[in-house]
């Protein structure tokens, strides 16, 4: 059984589909990203907000490994590498006719699936509250960093960690469209940065355990029976006609 949301284009995208050599050819990366920072992005902070705002969680996630996992301070760096990832699927899918079909059903599939883990945020929050490890840890030069994503991110939009859900995502569709042997060596480097932003999002306490293993279940499942076939779809000609109406 697979989903079928997204599957086909949307005609949002016409203009850019049409002159997505434009631009020097970033027109259509552009607006996927721009898509995505709206889509996505305001829809965080306003689920996040909300959270904050009515202060109710519906259970408590913590486990032993929570507390036994250290806070690192510097793993804030890998945290914040999340924001290239968005971009990265959006420039890298413009690799021929079919891989920019493939972008374009990807991303529009991202979004959905980023608006049904808002709904989880929404009806089943969790607080949080393992960031008071990282009050007590002296934080150095990382401090700034810190108070600057405390000021922009309230300790909720919990699980599923969508750091997890959206970077793993993206680079398995970049993996499939650079899986050949040119690019083994980029495609390892950036699973090894995949693997250090799942680690830091545990040791800067930003999320549970539980998160990070819910974030990877849905986003396997999403990829295998959604993502994928959705993916693999786009050389019909079924979609490949459904792009030329555009």
């Amino acid at each position: 059984m697979t989903m079928k949301w997204g599957s086909k284009p949307w005609r949002l995208w016409s203009s850019h589909w049409k002159s997505r050599t434009s631009l020097f050819g970033y027109r259509l990366p552009i607006a996927l990203i721009i898509a995505i920072i709206i889509g996505a992005g305001l829809g965080y902070l306003v689920t996040n907000k909300f959270a904050y705002w009515r202060d109710w969680q519906a259970f408590d996630p913590t486990t032993a490994l929570d507390s036994w996992i250290p806070v690192i301070p510097w793993m804030i760096v890998p945290y914040s590498t999340l924001y290239f990832y968005y971009p990265m699927a959006a420039l890298l899918g413009m690799k021929n006719d079919q891989t920019q079909r493939e972008n374009i059903i990807f991303h529009q599939i991202l979004l959905i699936l980023t608006w049904i883990v808002f709904v989880i945020f929404i009806t089943l929050p969790v607080e949080v509250d393992i960031r008071s490890s990282v009050f007590e840890t002296e934080l150095g030069i990382w401090q700034p960093w810190y108070d600057y994503l405390y000021e922009v991110d309230t300790p909720w939009n919990a699980w599923p960690s969508l750091h997890i859900v959206q970077s793993m995502l993206a680079v398995l569709v970049v993996n499939r469209w650079y899986s050949d042997r040119d690019y083994r060596w980029h495609v390892r480097i950036l699973w090894f940065a995949w693997i250090m932003l799942t680690i830091s999002v545990m040791t800067t306490k930003q999320h549970f355990v539980w998160d990070v293993v819910t974030g990877i279940i849905i986003g396997i499942a999403a990829w295998k029976f959604w993502i994928l076939p959705a993916l693999e779809n786009c050389q019909s000609q079924e979609i490949i006609s459904d792009f030329e109406s555009l």
